[in-house]
């Protein structure tokens, strides 16, 4: 091979591998999807799209909540999407029975501890970072309210594995997750677990400063009036105490770890 071919060859290959470079493998990925948006906190019926939810800083008030969906408002689930969101609620019952988290100290036990500046969620840290998501066997969080009798388990609340990833919707709009925005910054370490509030500059001593919660979905494993995985997390006490009680008619197995206090 004389000289002259082999430079052409060598410009020919220096070329092609310029061209892959700029589009071959490393073509950028496509644009994320404008999901359906609403305020549920303070709570506003109208639906609108993602990007339109106000990009200014959180004023009043201090917290606002939102919900999302991929599908479009009053989209009907298919069969393939109800028979998932029945079966996910049953292994998460399932999940709950087998490693007796009915029991409020065994929920302890397993590592579950009360959430920064929370009441009633219970964060299991290891979950939140072993990059798993709806996975009933290892929920995230155990949502226990206080009763006269102790702390009653009232469901379970699943994270993404990253702070800005998008929670999947296998039930379609039975299945829609939901995130906070707070006015004053939470520290979140890994960006997905709060350990304290920013400071007046807005630093912290621990975990980084965020104005957003990862995504987050509740499972209820009470019959919640509105839903299996709705996200309010209002319940008066008294119909709180009177969905415990059905439940553990409906589902004796339940009643044995719910009575040992």
């Amino acid at each position: 091979m004389n000289a002259r071919t082999l430079r052409l060859r060598n410009s020919t290959l220096l070329f092609v591998a310029c061209v892959c470079l700029a589009g071959c493998d490393t073509a950028p990925p496509p644009e994320l999807s404008d999901r359906w948006a609403r305020r549920v906190v303070p709570f506003e019926q109208t639906w609108r799209r993602e990007s339109q939810i106000p990009k200014k800083p959180q004023e009043s008030p201090q917290m606002v909540l939102w919900e999302l969906s991929e599908l479009e408002p009053g989209t009907t689930p298919s069969a393939e999407q109800e028979a998932w969101a029945k079966d996910f609620v049953e292994a998460c019952y399932r999940a709950a029975l087998e490693n007796g988290w009915y029991d409020f100290k065994k929920g302890l036990g397993d590592g579950y501890q009360l959430m920064f500046q929370d009441r009633r969620h219970y964060e299991n840290r290891e979950f939140i970072l072993d990059d798993r998501v709806l996975d009933a066997q290892r929920p995230e969080f155990l949502m226990y309210y206080g009763t006269p009798k102790g702390k009653r388990l009232s469901g379970f609340m699943f994270y993404v594995d990253k702070p800005l990833a998008r929670g999947p919707q296998p039930g379609g709009n039975l299945s829609i997750w939901h995130y906070h925005v707070w006015k004053r910054a939470l520290c979140l370490r890994n960006g997905l677990t709060s350990v304290g509030i920013s400071d007046e500059s807005g630093g912290c001593k621990e975990g980084t400063p965020s104005h957003r919660s990862p995504e987050m979905l509740h499972v209820w494993l009470i019959d919640h009036p509105e839903g299996a995985f709705t996200t309010s997390m209002m319940i008066k006490p008294t119909l709180f105490a009177s969905l415990v009680d059905q439940r553990m008619k409906d589902r004796p197995e339940t009643k044995v770890a719910a009575d040992d206090d």
